[in-house]
């Protein structure tokens, strides 16, 4: 009869393994030169997403007889990311909802809904943006690194109720990325 698991058994007790927590981390986005002020946007990160750079080619199948077998397919069904970062927004001393602000004159460099006007990659793309998962300490253990991003939705609208009581407002922009490094210890 197999005994109860003990304490002295398990690797992460006694070696004193620390879990990975999913609030450790940093985002880090540069913005193209035409967006001011965007180092405060950068303190008003809370969340981001879609970090899922694993790629590998979805399974194909063949039949024969009846019988399936499966092989990995030829390529990944994509080969890009879509990051989603979540910031709140706050009001400067100028009343001004710089988060938004930002956020707005970038898109406008890809298209600017009050006057037509639009601008190539070069002008609009930014980079890098880099995403590190770190321990207590602070030690880096996993960090994504995309070298070219830029939003690739339009602002969220602003949903306005009375019976929302003290509601920040927290908005997310999606990043289209090309490329990316993932580097883990």
């Amino acid at each position: 009869m197999a005994g109860l698991p003990h304490y002295k058994n398990a690797h992460v007790a006694m070696e004193k393994w620390e879990p990975v927590y999913m609030n450790l981390f940093e985002v880090l986005i540069k913005a193209p030169d035409a967006v001011d002020s965007w180092e405060w946007v950068m303190d008003n990160v809370t969340k981001v997403s879609g970090l899922d750079v694993e790629k590998t080619p979805a399974p194909v199948e063949q039949i024969y007889k009846g019988a399936k077998r499966r092989f990995a397919g030829g390529f990944p069904d994509s080969t890009t990311a879509d990051i989603t970062v979540g910031f709140e927004v706050n009001l400067n001393n100028n009343n001004q909802m710089y988060v938004y602000n930002a956020l707005r004159k970038w898109c406008d460099l890809i298209f600017d809904p009050l006057t037509g006007a639009m601008t190539p990659k070069v002008d609009y793309a930014g980079g890098p943006m880099t995403v590190s998962l770190y321990n207590k300490r602070g030690d880096i253990f996993r960090q994504w690194i995309f070298p070219v991003i830029f939003p690739m939705s339009a602002l969220p609208m602003m949903d306005l109720d009375y019976s929302s009581g003290s509601t920040i407002w927290q908005l997310e922009m999606q990043f289209a990325a090309d490329y990316w490094e993932d580097m883990r210890l």
